[in-house]
């Protein structure tokens, strides 16, 4: 739901940063026309949700422009610490309608376009208010993924300049926001993976009809239903600027289930010899609890530090423990290890009992997860059986 600036050549990207770039008022004719823009998902990481923008098109001023509240800029300083922190700043840019299509054109991104059935007083307003915003001390922002971005500027912006406000159908929230955000995951499958490590429990409410917006096609299919105060149709005319071809992208083998599995299977395989050869597999353990340890203080970062919604609480913690790196460093002395033993038996007892009350915690986990813990507990099981064993003996 973002596009990147440094694909714009630099003339350009000069003046739809700058402020006199159309950015002041003036009288739209009756004939202009203000519309919703929606781009269909791309294949990169930051486009797979969709696009929104909005176009202004007043023919007889020969004036085209969209307003584009998706613009970030990859490559500024500390970009990816600042994202994951949840300080990125998105901005709303203004060009030339044309201009904006030819990312899409050439990335084979279908367009859509609904023009809203506005009075003359509300399109005025409306432009006034986007050109007003497009201000060098306006147009900044910081963005939020579920609840600030593209998609949700646009709402705002046309919900707001509606006189009397916009009618939507009622529905009765049926998706969570992970149920929505998989829906356009499903092609891409490591992200969708990440995703379910880093998002928490407060993803897993259910989202009203209008939080459902905060994904472009959502707002296209209920714009398309929606209603003025007065009974009529919000969307005066729906056309299709630009059908794309199919850019689907096939799932590839080397997937999270496939490379997972196929470690849960070596790993299996490794503890069934080394145990009939009694073999203590130091190894194998300080690179399990050690790296589970690492995923654990990776999360409990976000938990803490990171100021993206959902993030917290996150009760992928409650399995990887960040408590396991202490204990691989701790495992490296041989000499510790006839205490440590029972820290093995500790797991096991705590990650079964995850196992079997995780379907009652109020976040849903990734299947892949399961296989991660069963990594987990083939090696901490097999070091409480021969504790077991040994007590018996």
């Amino acid at each position: 739901m973002a596009m990147k600036i440094h694909w714009l050549p630099l003339l350009f990207l000069s003046l739809f940063l700058s402020v006199n770039f159309k950015g002041k008022a003036f009288e739209l004719s009756s004939c202009a026309e203000i519309s919703v823009i929606t781009c269909s998902p791309g294949n990169e990481s930051y486009s797979v949700y969709g696009h929104s923008a909005i176009r202004v098109k007043d023919l007889s001023l020969n004036y085209d422009m969209v307003f584009n509240y998706g613009i970030f800029d990859f490559n500024s300083s500390n970009f990816l610490y600042r994202f994951a922190k949840g300080e990125t700043d998105y901005l709303l840019g203004v060009y030339p309608f044309v201009n904006f299509m030819e990312e899409y054109i050439e990335k084979q991104r279908s367009v859509y376009e609904q023009v809203l059935n506005l009075q003359q007083n509300e399109k005025q307003k409306m432009l006034n208010f986007l050109l007003w915003n497009a201000r060098t001390e306006n147009r900044i922002y910081r963005y939020d993924f579920f609840f600030d971005n593209c998609a949700t500027r646009v709402r705002d912006v046309i919900a707001n300049n509606v006189e009397g406000g916009i009618e939507y159908f009622d529905e009765t929230p049926e998706k969570t926001f992970r149920d929505l955000i998989k829906e356009y995951q499903k092609q891409f499958l490591w992200l969708d993976f990440g995703i379910d490590f880093l998002v928490g429990a407060d993803a897993d409410r259910k989202a009203t009809l209008e939080e459902e917006m905060f994904l472009p096609e959502y707002i296209m299919a209920h714009f398309a239903e929606a209603r003025r105060r007065n009974g009529e149709l919000l969307v005066m005319r729906a056309n299709v600027i630009f059908s794309a071809g199919d850019n689907t992208v096939k799932n590839k083998w080397i997937t999270p289930l496939g490379v997972f599995g196929m470690l849960l299977l070596w790993i299996l395989g490794l503890t069934i010899m080394q145990c009939r050869k009694r073999k203590s597999g130091g190894v194998v353990d300080i690179v399990v609890y050690g790296l589970s340890g690492i995923a654990g203080l990776l999360i409990g970062w976000f938990v803490l530090y990171s100021e993206h919604p959902a993030m917290s609480p996150n009760y992928n913690l409650l399995w990887l423990v960040p408590l396991n790196l202490i204990f691989a460093f701790a495992w490296l002395k041989i000499k510790w290890r006839p205490v440590l033993k029972y820290y093995h038996l500790l797991v096991s007892v705590w990650l079964a009992a995850f196992v079997v009350l995780s379907n009652f915690l109020p976040q849903k986990f990734h299947l892949v997860f399961y296989i991660l813990i069963a990594i987990i507990l083939t090696r901490s099981l097999s070091h409480s059986l021969q504790i077991l064993k040994e007590r018996k003996g």
